[in-house]
């Protein structure tokens, strides 16, 4: 096994962490994989960082624009199935992936949040969360409330997620063993377009029904890659301009966002997802025309991700929380996609500079507390 790629794409962001068993062949490292997880991190905090940019949706430019902007997650679920066929498919040991998940996954969820769970139950918010969504008021009942929903920060949300989707990798396996990994990846998205994210990222199964296609996508990618990537080097700026089209579609009928619902509730088909999945090929194709190239500053992003994702929450949503407002700079109404772009950096350099500190001062043991 390449130790590069084991290094470098074997992450918890890539569904990925560490050795499980023995491969029975080397795989190529791909830089265009790993320069795409660099910028799935960059979309992922810059969903959090248009309300401190000062940033208001309201013109049909803007609409387009947030449109185009939200909902990165699909990258990284892309990426974590494209990643755990490359990486996994010939070297499978379940007990032992579950093992490296909850030490470096489920356990910097838990660390992270503990001290969030703590100020919701004691100073946080009036209603504290688990009081305005779930009407509970007993202590540990609460607690588990937070740790099964990710309500404790923004972006949490996906741990819980995540989990239950590492859990159903032997289903994945059978999948790709009995080449049926496409036809239930069609199935499910249909089922993903009409039941939408759930309200405020609460339900965990919910979030799992919508993201599951994205990741046999990824997986069909990797097993596939000699049919996709011909296929998306042809016809990448033709889906360009249908992801555009369905962006320009919601923002002209359904508004900015993710139109997140309740499961069973029937409203109007989710644009975004197809939209996503669409610039995911673009971005793709795109970087697989500079596969021979090393772009320095997506590698370095692409290795501290996942450390990234944990923290950077840290610094966006203390400022709506504790100050019940994010205008901190007092740029309301002033933002715009470029301002948002502008703190989204800020915060990912401070988060990379943090994470780089964390992994300084506890060396191979940040992994139990940061992922990296």
């Amino acid at each position: 096994m390449d130790e590069k790629l084991t290094q470098a794409q074997d992450s918890p962001s890539s569904a990925t962490t560490e050795p499980v068993a023995t491969e029975k062949k080397p795989k190529k490292f791909l830089n265009s994989i790993n320069h795409f997880r660099g910028i799935a991190i960059i979309f992922i905090v810059m969903a959090h960082c248009y309300r401190p940019a000062g940033w208001e949706i309201e013109t049909f430019a803007d609409k387009a624009w947030f449109n185009l902007m939200m909902n990165g997650t699909v990258f990284f679920v892309f990426i974590s199935g494209f990643l755990f066929h490359h990486v996994f498919y010939h070297r499978w040991d379940y007990k032992k992936y579950m093992k490296s998940k909850t030490k470096f996954v489920f356990l910097p969820y838990l660390l992270l949040s503990l001290p969030w769970i703590v100020w919701h139950l004691t100073v946080g918010t009036e209603p504290a969360f688990h009081v305005l969504y779930a009407d509970i008021t007993a202590p540990a009942q609460a607690a588990s409330w937070y740790v099964i929903t990710g309500r404790t920060l923004t972006a949490y949300w996906y741990i819980p997620m995540g989990m239950m989707l590492f859990a159903l990798s032997p289903w994945v396996m059978y999948l790709i063993k009995k080449q049926q990994v496409m036809y239930w990846a069609l199935a499910l998205l249909v089922v993903a377009i009409l039941v939408h994210r759930p309200i405020s990222n609460l339900n965990a199964i919910q979030s799992l029904v919508y993201f599951l296609p994205c990741y046999l996508l990824g997986v069909w990618g990797s097993a596939h890659r000699d049919k996709l990537f011909p296929f998306i080097d042809k016809y990448w700026l033709l889906m360009l301009v249908a992801a555009i089209a369905l962006a320009l579609i919601q923002a002209q009928f359904f508004g900015a966002g993710v139109l997140n619902k309740a499961p069973f509730e029937m409203t109007v088909p989710d644009l975004m997802l197809p939209q996503k999945l669409l610039l995911t090929l673009v971005i793709l194709a795109l970087l697989n025309k500079f596969e021979h190239i090393s772009i320095a500053p997506l590698q370095k992003l692409a290795e501290v991700s996942f450390a990234i994702y944990f923290i950077h929450p840290w610094l966006t949503t203390p400022w709506w929380m504790i100050y019940d407002s994010p205008d901190l700079f007092g740029l309301a109404g002033k933002g715009n996609i470029f301002t948002t772009l502008i703190v989204t950096l800020v915060v990912v350099a401070i988060s990379y500079m943090i994470a780089l500190l964390i992994k300084k001062l506890m060396n191979k043991r940040s992994r139990y507390l940061i992922g990296w």
